[in-house]
This record gives C-alpha cells, sequence and structure tokens, in this order.
C-alpha cells in the first residue's frame, strides 16, 4: 500500500472542516451503523472508563460515544487543527495526533474507536498503536475503507492512462490478518456495499473534496489536467448515468470489532 502523505491528508481536511457538518452525510451514516454494531459484536461488554476516538473529525462519532456511554471520559483525536477546532466547540475533549503516532502512554484507554480514518494509516502499523494504548481487556471498533471504495472514479480517470487513480485499500482479509498478527482477539469484521447518488459529475467531485477524501487518489496528477482531459473523464464517468438519471459513487466499508 502506497504512503499517505499525512500533512496533505490533514491539510484537505483543514479546507473541509468548516463545510463538513453540512455535507458529511454518508460518513455520519457510517458512524450510526457502527455504534449499532456494538451490541451485536460485544453484547456482555461492560461501559469503558476511558475511550479515544480516532480521527474523530468535527465530533460527530465522540457525541454518539457520549450518548451511549455517558459516564465514560471520551478523548478525541484528529490530524486537521480546523477539524479539533470544531469539535472543542461542541465541548468533546480532542488532541492534535497522528493514529501511528499516539501521544498516550501505554493502556490508556479500554476502548477504541475509529470511524472512516483508518485507511489514511500504514496497515499494520496503526493497529500495533492502537494496541499499545489499549487496556489488558480493552476493544477496538471501527469503519475503515475497502478495495472496492469509488470504482467509478477509477475507471472515469483510466480515460487518460493505466495508473491507478485511487488509493489501494487493505482487503478485509488483510485488515483480519493485520489485527491477528499484532495480537488482537476476538476478531470479528463484516462488510457492506454502499452506493451514493450524485446528479452530476461536478456535484460528487465537490462532495469528495468538500470532506476532504480527494487523498483517494493522485490528486498532483490530476492537478495538472487541461479543459480537454477532464472532459475526457466526465464523459467516461457520464456512461455509468443510471435508469434514476443519478452517477454513482460505490463505497466498500470494512466494519471490525477486536479486543486487546
Amino acid at each position: 500500500m502506497p504512503v499517505v502523505d499525512k500533512s496533505r491528508v490533514a491539510a484537505a481536511f483543514d479546507r473541509a472542516a468548516s463545510d463538513y457538518d453540512g455535507i458529511a452525510r454518508f460518513q455520519h451514516t457510517v458512524c450510526d451503523t457502527l455504534i449499532g454494531l456494538l451490541p451485536a459484536f460485544a453484547p456482555d461488554m461492560p461501559a469503558p472508563e476511558m475511550v479515544l476516538d480516532g480521527g474523530c473529525g468535527t465530533g460527530y462519532g465522540a457525541a454518539l460515544l457520549s450518548r451511549y456511554w455517558p459516564q465514560s471520559t471520551i478523548t478525541g483525536c484528529d490530524l486537521s487543527l480546523e477539524m479539533l477546532r470544531l469539535a472543542r466547540g461542541k465541548n468533546i475533549n480532542a488532541v492534535c495526533a497522528d493514529l501511528e503516532k499516539l501521544p498516550f502512554p501505554d493502556a490508556t484507554f479500554d476502548f477504541v474507536w475509529s470511524s472512516l480514518a483508518l485507511q489514511w494509516c500504514s496497515t499494520p502499523d496503526v493497529y500495533t498503536e492502537l494496541y499499545r494504548i489499549l487496556s489488558g481487556k480493552g476493544a477496538l471498533l471501527f469503519a475503515t475503507l475497502g478495495p472496492g471504495t469509488l470504482a467509478e472514479l477509477d475507471f472515469a480517470f483510466g480515460a487518460m492512462d493505466d495508473h491507478p487513480h485511487v488509493r489501494s485499500f487493505s482487503t478485509a482479509e488483510e485488515t483480519g490478518a493485520a489485527l491477528e498478527k499484532t495480537g488482537f482477539t476476538d476478531i470479528m469484521i463484516e462488510c457492506e456495499t454502499r452506493t451514493v447518488r450524485f446528479p452530476d459529475f461536478h456535484t460528487f467531485l465537490m462532495s469528495v473534496r468538500g470532506i476532504g477524501a480527494n487523498q483517494v487518489g493522485g490528486e498532483r496528477r490530476r492537478a495538472m489536467m487541461g479543459k480537454t482531459a477532464w472532459k475526457r473523464v466526465q464523459e467516461r464517468y457520464e456512461t455509468l448515468r443510471g435508469t434514476d438519471g443519478m452517477l454513482p459513487a460505490t463505497y466498500e466499508l470494512v466494519f471490525g470489532f477486536a479486543r486487546r
């Protein structure tokens, strides 16, 4: 898997922060699904004392966790200072940190939650770090992206060249293997494919950029594209327009749970 430039990821989410909550409906529904899976994954787990929301963004997931476990202490972390500013404005305790280099002592947290953040990290390095900060009976619950994500975008940019234009995400099998190798037990993984629909190509691109997710592909190569190249890409994407008159954008979701 290619190395992610974390400074570029942080900058993208900084730019997206002010409008994020207004357009991140898909990301919010993933959080809703993730917390809904908790009773099935861990029906007998007591409320944890210390909880980390890894990649907390503007704090939507942290707020869900606070309602689910009102007595727990919730801490958020994120690469984006602008996202953190908004999260702190919602009275969420949050720190600026990289999930692969967390500023917490060993065994700090009883529960780690991460929704749509692990895909920006190196596998299995990030799981080693999350394992380190979990207490002896701690648990991890996460949602990340799988390799089928934004296949339509990759297809559209195939009009230009044969290079991959969408980040190569870990498969569910690779994720499970990384967790097991790290030392996690009771590993449970579920996969789901969801399709979001847009009225036109421009709206789709604005949505991807607006949530800071434009790091999925070769942004620098696309930045140098001229009008003719963009027209070819858009025309190819248009061939995917459905009978409902909308353009699809597919996300492959990997939901996982594991105990330390």
